[in-house]
Formats: structure tokens, C-alpha cells, sequence
């Protein structure tokens, strides 16, 4: 065999080798991935009503107190009886046992009937750490699903910027690229987000292939015009890809949020799918 050849050879095994060892890597991160998520989702979806229940049940009753006995007219009767009592807000995600393994978790979402649930981060001083840091602060894929610290982490803000790895196993936001389907996109509409205090709910609207402008940056989210601006950027969208919903309508005086991640083969631009918020329950 020729010089030639034998380099050839040694060239040719050394691309499978590379070829097979990226495979396993990729294959074994997949299932990490997936096993991280798992056990997140098991420590965040405790049955924080039952422990609520039994902490009240065990709670020591306030003291007897003799009290004067005082007529209640009819109109008082009335007002009492129309009146509800309020349960206060419980939420579903256990943030007590979150915080435990990550206080930079403040919030939960979830696409209803979809894969995507996972705990939402926002690093205080560093935007770019959970582009490459779980939750548990393993470095590298698949990072976590995060805001910019320019983003209030109550949802006040028009426009609340959320950003996750398109991982080629499935996981993280990479399933947002079902809504190239405008059918998906009419059928599995419903985002919830989960706080310590109150749950919101938003109803998608748009699916749209973006540039890759820092929308943060790009944007005064402060200034109605500028609101007005971006959501002129989407609904004027016209990639053959996109899909805009007429329903429900989305004005400058709305709170929405846009779901953000990359697009294989595309550097340049961005896949975006934006909701606007219709429901909070405290």
C-alpha cells in the first residue's frame, strides 16, 4: 500500500472515530438531559396542597374569646352571605425545594399538551450564564430556559424576552418548531407560567422566523412606540414559515412574552413564538 493511501486510510478511520465519539457524546448528553429534567420536574411538582393542608390542620388553635353577643340586622346578613371567602393562591411548583438547589429559579413554565415544562433562571449580573449552565450549574448543553436580568421577574414588563437551546434529542425549546404548523399552532395555544404567588396565563398568537437583532437592545420596551414597533415587526412578518393568528388581538397596552431560539442551518436568524397574557390567577 502506498504512502498515499495508508494516509488516506489513517485520515478516513480518524473521521468515523470522531464521527462515533460525537454520536455517544451527543446520545449521552440526550439522556443526562432528560434525566436532569426529570428529576426537576419531580422536586417541582411536590404536592404543595397537601403539605399546605396538613401544615394548617397541625396548627395550634387560636385561644377561645367570650365576646358580647350583638344583633345583626338584615342588610348585614345579606352582605355576609353574598360575600365569598377568597382561598389564598397555592401554587403547584414547589419553589421552597427549587431554591434549595438554585435561588435563581423564579418561575416555572409549561406549554400546555406539550414536552416543554421547565424551571425559568435569571442570572443577576451575568445574562449569558444559563446559555451554557444548567440548573444545577453543570456547564455546557443544554444550558436552561432563562431572561435577561433587563427583564422584571414579576412579568410587568410589555415584553418578557425567554431563551432555551433547540436540542436536536427533542428537549429545551426545540420543539417551539412544531408551530411551523399552523394547525399545531391553533391546537396547543395555552402557556402557563407559575410563580411563588400567582399563576399567569398566555395565549399564543404568532410563530415567526426572526432576525437575530438583540431584541432587548433593539427595543425601548418602555415606550409605547417602541412597543407598538416590535409588534409591528411581527405581525408585518411574511416568511413562509410564519404564522400570525387574528386572535386574540395584541395592542401596546398588552403584556406578552416571546419564546426565542435558533434555527438549524440558519445562523442568522432566530425562531420566535409570542403570546400575549389573557388570565392571572392569585
Amino acid at each position: 500500500m502506498s504512502k498515499k493511501r495508508k494516509t488516506l486510510l489513517v485520515f478516513g478511520l480518524l473521521l468515523i472515530a470522531l464521527g462515533v465519539g460525537y454520536l455517544s457524546y451527543t446520545v449521552v448528553s440526550g439522556i443526562r438531559a432528560r434525566q436532569d429534567a426529570e428529576t426537576l420536574h419531580s422536586i417541582a411538582f411536590q404536592d404543595t396542597t397537601a403539605t399546605a393542608t396538613e401544615a394548617s390542620s397541625t396548627a395550634p388553635s387560636p385561644p377561645t374569646v367570650s365576646v358580647e353577643t350583638v344583633p345583626v340586622t338584615e342588610s348585614e346578613t345579606e352582605a355576609a352571605a353574598t360575600t365569598e371567602t377568597k382561598e389564598p393562591y397555592v401554587s403547584p411548583i414547589d419553589f421552597e425545594a427549587l431554591w434549595e438547589l438554585n435561588p435563581d429559579i423564579y418561575a416555572w413554565i409549561e406549554i400546555v399538551d406539550t414536552d416543554i415544562t421547565y424551571p425559568l433562571l435569571q442570572h443577576p449580573t451575568n445574562n449569558d450564564y444559563y446559555l451554557n449552565h444548567t440548573p444545577e450549574h453543570k456547564s455546557g448543553f443544554p444550558g436552561s430556559i432563562y431572561t435577561f436580568n433587563v427583564n422584571a421577574k414579576d412579568f410587568s414588563d410589555f415584553n418578557t424576552l425567554i431563551y432555551g437551546h433547540r436540542m436536536n434529542d427533542g428537549t429545551m425549546f426545540s420543539n417551539l418548531h412544531y408551530y411551523r404548523d399552523e394547525t399545531y399552532l391553533k391546537e396547543h395555544q395555552t402557556i402557563k407560567i407559575y410563580l411563588p404567588d400567582r399563576e399567569l396565563c398566555y395565549t399564543i398568537f404568532a410563530a415567526v422566523v426572526y432576525d437575530d437583532r438583540l431584541i432587548t437592545s433593539y427595543f425601548d420596551f418602555s415606550d409605547p412606540e417602541s412597543c407598538q414597533a416590535y409588534l409591528d415587526s411581527i405581525y408585518n412578518n411574511r416568511d413562509l414559515n410564519s404564522h400570525v393568528l387574528s386572535e386574540p388581538q395584541v395592542t401596546a397596552e398588552d403584556r406578552i412574552i416571546t419564546l426565542s431560539t435558533c434555527i438549524k442551518g440558519q445562523e442568522r436568524n432566530r425562531y420566535l413564538v409570542v403570546a400575549v397574557l389573557t388570565d392571572e390567577i392569585q
